[in-house]
């Protein structure tokens, strides 16, 4: 058998859905086919079940994600599932009751996580962007903050903190090393390492005297689907302890070049408002954690992708630090 990492794309591709079709064994469903998604931090495959029903394989990262931060996600969306009725993606409990599934095969390295999803239809709501959309939008996040704050966690779910820059588990921090030298300039990395020394103490003082909750932590328009007229929130893995706030402001950083922002954001707010007080927080609290947003991406990409992309990449947001840094002083 040819090795893995010798493998062309499609090779690979090809090998993980035979891996899947192993682990689909193990859930309540009659499998019809299995056919490839796509492929980001994790890759993903459509399985349509024999009663027409349809679902999403996902098989999750190593360098991504942990097992504690794939139960952390688990135990949220059984609880929403189980607790409300609002339109967020719905995980499958396997035969035996858990959600992840360990699953190995010959001609695969590592012995991998998955986990199965109901399917969410519709698109992306980057592409149907709109202050009603987003006034939708600040609502449903509400409701979900509201579930979150009475949420009991067990003792075994233990969710990353967003108290500093680098916050993910056993994050490379790679901008400033010899061996990536060659992606920054002297000037971006003085931009990089005075962002990080100002967004830090902010970070750890949300923290201070606060109580934190689970928070979706990824909330951008590309993990909202629309289908006829409704939203549904979807991708949890990156789900942290933190604070209301914090959400917020993931989902206006993507929104913050557009001449339409204040539009969008004053109807997420008061979609927000709605079913839950909005939290206390100025322009310069938003921008902070945009910052450390964009801070930590371009750690991200440097490690992650080609040199010449990385750094167009990592040019574009240092400029835009430098302009934040000028705002926050």
């Amino acid at each position: 058998m040819k090795p893995y990492e010798k493998l062309t794309f499609r090779g690979k591709i090809l090998r993980l859905r035979k891996l899947c079709i192993k682990a689909l064994e193990d859930y309540p469903i009659d499998v019809a086919r299995v056919r490839y998604l796509t492929t980001e931090s994790t890759t993903m495959f459509r399985v349509d079940a024999k009663d027409s029903n349809k679902y999403v394989i996902r098989l999750y990262s190593e360098f991504d994600s942990s097992l504690a931060e794939n139960q952390t996600e688990m135990f949220w969306l059984a609880a929403l599932a189980r607790d409300t009725d609002l339109r967020v993606v719905e995980p499958v409990a396997r035969k035996d009751g858990d959600y992840i599934t360990f699953v190995s095969m010959e001609g695969i390295p590592n012995e991998k996580r998955c986990a199965l999803y109901k399917w969410v239809p519709g698109v992306q709501l980057a592409e149907h962007i709109s202050p009603k959309n987003y006034q939708q939008f600040g609502q449903i996040v509400a409701q979900m903050h509201n579930h979150a704050e009475g949420l009991k966690l067990a003792s075994h779910i233990q969710p990353k903190r967003w108290d500093k820059v680098f916050y993910f588990p056993d994050e490379p921090v790679v901008y400033n090393t010899p061996e990536y030298a060659s992606l920054f300039s002297a000037e971006q990395l003085s931009t990089l390492s005075t962002t990080i020394d100002r967004v830090s103490p902010f970070l750890a003082g949300m923290y201070r005297g606060s109580r934190p909750m689970i928070i979706h932590g990824d909330l951008h328009y590309w993990n909202v689907h629309i289908s006829r007229g409704k939203l549904r929130i979807i991708d949890f893995e990156d789900m942290v302890f933190g604070f209301p706030l914090q959400d917020i402001a993931i989902s206006f950083y993507y929104l913050r070049n557009r001449d339409d922002y204040k539009a969008l954001t004053d109807a997420f707010l008061a979609g927000y408002a709605r079913e839950r007080k909005l939290p206390t927080f100025n322009q310069r609290d938003l921008h902070l954690l945009w910052m450390a947003r964009m801070a930590n991406f371009v750690n991200y990409v440097a490690h992650m992708d080609e040199p010449e992309d990385a750094k167009a990449f990592i040019e574009s947001r240092c400029l835009e630090l430098d302009n934040f840094l000028a705002k926050v002083s």
